[in-house]
Formats: structure tokens, C-alpha cells, sequence
């Protein structure tokens, strides 16, 4: 699960318990679940805890979350693979990760881009832009990831790309935490970015990783001094 903070002891033992359920087969494939104040009563804990295990396991690909509609069996088996392992990961983890590899894209972007590579990375870059102007939300979320998508595609590195668009939706929650968070919205990477097109434009690709560095780090860095204040918020 996406998380800035280790679950309570609470959340893991509704998360052990639902998620028994869902594999025992208490519930059919797409069925939904109880609502909310009756899961919560059959476990013993609060509504908070039981919102907290079913995103848990929301992740983890058992159950799905309709807007609306409720929550639905999703599957009756533990996923395996690369991704349920992105989905617990933490926070900074996944964002350290795409440094690793955004800082490789961008150098291979600058130094392999075609036409029409710099005209969709342009046309991503004027999409964030619209996004950004209409407010930190989910629409900015995806115009941002958009964005990124295009340099990884213009790197001209299958593999590269592939791993990318394999973390791209924990990655999307990811920055939807950041961007939601009222300490990380003064981070403004807008220029950083700008830079970044420009450099790629221009085939340039130590400028390229400079302006990935500084676009990433700056984030990288609000989120561990977020982090630090939510566990001495923990700790009081």
C-alpha cells in the first residue's frame, strides 16, 4: 500500500482478517461487500480502520472500490508479480525509484529524440500546463504523468519504457498524495520542467539530467520532511 506511515496494529489486523475472508470465498468474484458500519461491526473496529484495510487490499488487487457503488470482490487470489509489490511500497520509495529511471530517460530523450517525439513532448508539456493552471488535482495528476510518459518514450528504450508504465498507476497515487497535501503545495517544479524541454529540444543531455535532478529532488525532498513531521505528529 501507498503509505506515508507504517498501518497500526488495528489496520493490519482488520487487513489479516478481511483479507481471509476474500480468500476464503466469503464473498463471489465482483460481488460487493458489506457496507461500511456493517464490515466495521462484524471486525470489531472503527469505520476509519475498516476504510484503511479495504484500501490495503485495494491495492493489493482483492477488492475494488466504485465511486458510488460500493466495494467489490476483485479477485479471490493473491496477485503476484511486480506490481502488488509497487502497490505496497512506500511513498518515497516509488518516488526514488522513478528518479532512478526518469534521470536515464531524459539523457537518452535528449540525445535520441525525433520530430515527432518533441512535438508530443511539447504538446504533453502545454497539457500539464493547462492542468497546473486549473488547480492540484486528479486532472493535473495525469497531464504530469502524461508528461513523463512522452520523455520515457522518446529514451527510444523499450525495456525502459515498459518498466515505467508498469508502476505508472502506483505511481499516479503517489503523486496524488503529494499534490493533495497542503505542505507539498508549494512545490513548484514548473520551471524545472520547462527546462527539461527545453534541453531535449536542444539535444542537450548533461542539461537534461540537471533539470530531471532538480525537478525530482525538490519533490523527493518536501516528501521526507513531510514524512518527518507526520512521525513526530505520530509520536506525540
Amino acid at each position: 500500500m501507498l503509505s506515508s506511515l507504517r498501518r497500526s496494529p488495528l489496520v493490519e489486523l482488520a487487513v489479516s482478517q478481511l483479507r481471509e475472508q476474500v480468500l476464503a470465498g466469503q464473498w463471489e468474484l465482483d460481488e460487493r461487500l458489506p457496507a461500511e458500519t456493517e464490515l466495521a461491526a462484524q471486525l470489531g473496529v472503527g469505520r476509519s480502520t475498516v476504510r484503511e484495510a479495504v484500501r490495503a487490499l485495494a491495492h493489493a488487487g482483492l477488492l475494488e472500490t466504485r465511486q458510488g457503488a460500493g466495494t467489490f470482490v476483485r479477485s479471490l487470489s493473491e496477485q503476484q508479480g511486480w506490481e502488488p509489490r509497487l502497490r505496497r511500497a512506500q511513498l518515497l520509495e516509488v518516488y526514488e525509484v522513478r528518479a532512478g529511471l526518469e534521470l536515464q530517460a531524459a539523457r537518452l530523450a535528449a540525445q535520441r529524440r525525433t520530430a515527432a517525439d518533441l512535438r508530443r513532448i511539447e504538446s504533453a508539456w502545454a497539457g500539464r500546463q493547462q492542468a497546473l493552471a486549473a488547480g492540484r488535482d486528479e486532472a493535473f495528476v495525469e497531464a504530469d504523468v502524461a508528461f513523463h510518459a512522452t520523455v520515457l518514450q522518446a529514451a527510444h528504450n523499450p525495456l525502459l519504457a515498459e518498466i515505467f508504465l508498469s508502476f505508472q498507476k502506483a505511481l499516479s497515487e503517489a503523486l496524488a498524495q503529494i499534490v493533495n497535501d497542503q505542505d507539498l503545495t508549494g512545490v513548484d517544479n514548473t520551471q524545472a520542467h520547462a527546462d527539461l524541454v527545453q534541453a531535449v529540444r536542444e539535444r542537450d543531455a548533461d542539461a537534461a539530467v540537471a533539470a530531471s535532478e532538480r525537478m525530482l529532488e525538490g519533490t523527493a525532498e518536501a516528501i521526507r520532511r513531510l514524512l518527518g513531521d507526520r512521525a513526530k505528529q505520530g509520536r506525540r
